[in-house]
C-alpha cells in the first residue's frame, strides 16, 4: 500500500511538473506576444526611429523583452533622448516613454564644441557654434565624449561637482551664466555674461551656497 502511495504521490507530482512546464512553453511561445508598440512622451524624435532603437519586434514575447537593455538601447542609439521608460500591458502593448535630454553644458574643444546635457549626457560633437544659454565647462580633459553616453572627465569628480553646480543655480534661479570652471576643486569658479567671476571655493562646500 506504501508503495502505490508513494508511486501516485510521483506521478502527480510528475504531473504537476509537466503541466507547469507547458504553461511556461506556451507563455513564452503562444501567449503574451507584443501586438502593438506605443511611443509616449516627448516628440524629439519620430516613432519610427524610437521603435527601430528598441529594437522591439511585433511577435516577440513581452516577458522575454528586457526593459533594461531596451530602454539603454534607445538611450545610447538616439543621443537626445536622456531616459527611457518601458511599461508592459498585457493587452499586447509595449508602451516607450521618451524624456527629452536638455541641452546645457558645452566643452571648447579649441576648434568646435561637444555638447552635453544637464545630466552629463553628450549629445552631439564637432558642432561650430553653441547657442545661448548654454554653459561652457573648463574641467580636467576629457577622456570619452562619445553622442548617446555620459561625457568622461580625467577627474571622475568633475561631473558631480558640475551637476552641483547646476542644481545650486536652479534652485537659487540664477540665470546669465556663462562658464563653469572645475578644474581646481579648491576653488569652484562661474562667469556672469562673460564678465563677472564669481567664486564658490571648495568643492565640497558648492552645496552649502
Amino acid at each position: 500500500m506504501k508503495k502505490r502511495k508513494i508511486k501516485k504521490l510521483i506521478a502527480l507530482i510528475l504531473g504537476i511538473i509537466i503541466i507547469i512546464a507547458v504553461a511556461v512553453t506556451l507563455s513564452l511561445t503562444v501567449f503574451f506576444r507584443i501586438d502593438n508598440v506605443a511611443v509616449t512622451g516627448d516628440e524629439i524624435y519620430n516613432n519610427e526611429d524610437v521603435i527601430a532603437a528598441s529594437q522591439i519586434n511585433i511577435g516577440d514575447n513581452m516577458f522575454m523583452t528586457s526593459k533594461k537593455k531596451t530602454a539603454s538601447g534607445i538611450e545610447c542609439t538616439l543621443p537626445y533622448v536622456e531616459s527611457a521608460e518601458i511599461k508592459r500591458n498585457l493587452s499586447g502593448t509595449i508602451t516607450i516613454k521618451i524624456t527629452a535630454a536638455t541641452a546645457k553644458l558645452a566643452i571648447d574643444n579649441g576648434d568646435s564644441f561637444t555638447l552635453v546635457s544637464d545630466k552629463g549626457k553628450v549629445l552631439e560633437d564637432g558642432l561650430m557654434t553653441i547657442g545661448d544659454g548654454i554653459i561652457i565647462i573648463d574641467s580636467s580633459p576629457v577622456i570619452s565624449a562619445v553622442p548617446g553616453e555620459t561625457v568622461e572627465f580625467q577627474d571622475n569628480d568633475d561631473l558631480g561637482i558640475i551637476k552641483n553646480v547646476l542644481t545650486l543655480l536652479e534652485s537659487n534661479e540664477l540665470s546669465g551664466i556663462t562658464s563653469i570652471d572645475v578644474s581646481n576643486h579648491s576653488n569652484i569658479k562661474l562667469v556672469y555674461k562673460e564678465r563677472v567671476t564669481v567664486l564658490l571655493g571648495l568643492s565640497s562646500s558648492v552645496n552649502d551656497k
